[in-house]
């Protein structure tokens, strides 16, 4: 008898861990496998992709790029070991589609892989809105890539400066939710280290964020807004809400203000952190989306109408029960909707009812505010500064953990945290 098959795509943190959490039901499914599929060959770390755009920004070369990459990112073929005793396997293409009456996933090589059970977790892409310029001129923070474009701009810029001290240098991040926040207090915090080093003459830089809305941090508590702003301030960052980009250019950016004038920002470099949108191909795959474009699920990650395929994570409109808003796209909201994901299919084999989610109203937020500073809201507790970021750190070593083995979880967090703590 051959074994159930489950293919999961994609192998971000509700790919991957779906993938872990169904070898921990081994006893349960008995005979199995897993595949897992992506196109990139290796697992990031997006929370820390803010510290790649902003790491050893003085240094330059493919032993420092590698250095940086080694704390964030863990290739696809270093679990190889923990998931074959787990009878999970890696797969690196590109998927083309899916045939449903066939029940196989295509891969743009021309393989083909056959399911009993299908997991789609691609994630989301970057929303530009139309807006001219961006696709030219702004970097997104989404990928690897994105960080390292990030860093090599912010670095080409330094070199000019170095040549010309006379000038001033220039950043602007349009989006000021976490990933906007995050990074544009790594980057002050950077610079305030080069004025007090003597590299950068004070008022030589300037960093700005840009929210189109009423406040930047939207999905966070007035008195984290509050504290947030107040370390933003001291780090030197311009932040103005309610003010909408307008276009980007080479070396500056049009604002809105919200009497409707317009009017002129330098900016050296432009990043871009300020939505998402879905995939176009989760159309073409043939599932069914909302108005948005995302897959339509229900409460035990179902898709909707399609036998033994389910969906989570950025790529699906799980709505919350009680307020029938999208659940925001959180890696500890895809880490918690893998393991009833992993459960449901287990359950559908054990012929019973399938678990029913109830996600949390409040979500636990660490929001990393320049060097070791962080900004930790726990729901019962708020803690701000060092012990917020000891908080953080724990956090991530905690993710690792769950992924990893023990020695190789120690090794990526203390990578990580010896090479970022360089800038702090």
């Amino acid at each position: 008898m051959e074994p159930h098959r489950i293919v999961i795509v994609g192998g971000g943190f509700g790919g991957l861990k779906t993938a872990f959490e169904l070898a921990k039901r081994r006893a349960r499914i008995k005979d199995c496998s897993v595949t897992l599929v992506d196109q990139n060959d290796a697992h990031l770390y997006t929370p820390l992709l803010y510290e790649v755009a902003s790491g050893e920004l003085e240094l330059s070369g493919k032993a420092c790029a590698d250095e940086i990459e080694r704390g964030v990112s863990v290739r696809f073929d270093a679990y190889a070991n923990v998931a074959a005793k787990k009878n999970v396997r890696f797969v690196r293409g590109a998927v083309l589609g899916m045939e449903q009456e066939s029940r196989t996933v295509l891969l743009s090589d021309g393989k083909r892989l056959p399911y009993d059970d299908l997991v789609i977790a691609v994630g989301a892409e970057t929303a530009t809105y139309g807006i001219p310029g961006v696709l030219e001129h702004a970097i997104p923070l989404k990928t690897l890539r994105d960080g390292f474009r990030v860093r090599d701009r912010i670095h080409a810029s330094l070199k000019t400066y170095a040549r010309e001290t006379s000038r001033q240098i220039s950043f602007v991040v349009v989006g000021g939710g976490a990933t906007g926040v995050e990074f544009v207090a790594e980057l002050a915090n950077y610079f305030q280290r080069l004025v007090a080093k003597g590299t950068v003459r004070p008022g030589h830089f300037h960093v700005t964020i840009v929210e189109s809305g009423p406040e930047i941090l939207p999905s966070f508590s007035s008195r984290i807004r509050e504290k947030a702003k107040q370390r933003l301030v001291s780090l030197g960052v311009k932040a103005l809400a309610g003010v909408s980009l307008k276009e980007v250019r080479f070396e500056s950016v049009s604002l809105c203000k919200t009497d409707g004038s317009v009017y002129d920002e330098p900016a050296d470099v432009t990043v871009w952190t300020a939505g998402m949108k879905s995939h176009a191909f989760v159309r073409e795959w043939g599932l069914p989306v909302d108005e948005h474009g995302f897959i339509k699920i229900d409460r035990a990650f179902a898709v909707e109408g399609m036998r033994g395929v389910y969906a989570l994570g950025d790529c699906a409109s799980f709505l919350h029960p009680k307020t029938n808003v999208r659940v925001p796209a959180l890696a500890q909201a895809a880490v918690r909707e893998a393991g009833i994901v992993a459960e449901n299919i287990v359950r559908h084999l054990e012929r019973k009812a399938p678990t029913l989610w109830n996600p949390p109203e409040r979500w636990t937020m660490i929001l990393p505010v320049g060097g070791k500073y962080a900004i930790a809201d726990l729901g019962v507790m708020r803690l701000y500064g060092r012990i917020g970021y000891l908080v953080l750190k724990a956090v991530d070593l905690m993710y690792f953990l769950s992924v990893l083995a023990p020695r190789s979880a120690w090794k990526l967090w203390r990578t990580g945290s010896s090479v970022y703590a360089k800038n702090d």
